[in-house]
């Protein structure tokens, strides 16, 4: 059948299980559509967000503990949560967009999708990777095993005309 398959181990491997399990909602979601099925493609990508971030970091947290980058994924998944009602909420108080309301220069549920879900979890990401390169991800002892390979002269290709 599938190689992977008979390959797979499921404790190592439930984010990634976890992962398509999202992706199989979101497509039923996708397939349903109406409001609920608009309203769990928002929440099933919200989900889908936090654990790419987690399969992304899963290496790492292989060396270290878990628990910082569980944190930074619930952080961001609570954060897209709040603004993804926020923005249903908005929508559904005038979904025709007839007369609506404006903060800064958009309709409400625009606003929200722009000032909120666009920006906030961009800047959430980008303050906390840095925190998160020195911490977890940057070890001083693979960068001096990389400095000592450079230092070293590579051998000579045999037979090449460089």
């Amino acid at each position: 059948m599938f190689p992977c398959a008979m390959t797979m181990n499921i404790t190592d491997d439930r984010l990634m299980l976890a992962t398509l399990g999202v992706l199989l909602v979101m497509l039923v979601a996708m397939f349903t559509g109406g409001t609920t099925g608009q309203v769990l493609f928002s929440y099933t990508i919200i989900v889908f967000f936090g654990l790419y971030l987690l399969v992304g970091t899963r290496g790492q947290a292989r060396d270290v503990s878990t628990r910082p980058f569980l944190k930074l994924a619930a952080g961001l998944v609570g954060m897209l949560a709040v603004l993804f009602a926020a923005l249903w909420y908005f929508h559904f108080q005038n979904p025709t967009y007839a007369d609506p309301t404006y903060w800064l220069g958009f309709p409400r549920a625009t606003a929200v999708l722009v000032y909120g879900i666009w920006m906030p979890p961009a800047l959430y990401l980008m303050f906390a990777y840095p925190y998160f390169f020195d911490k977890y991800i940057w070890d001083e002892d693979e960068a001096t095993e990389f400095r000592e390979m450079e230092r070293r002269e590579a051998p000579t290709a045999a037979g090449g005309d460089d």
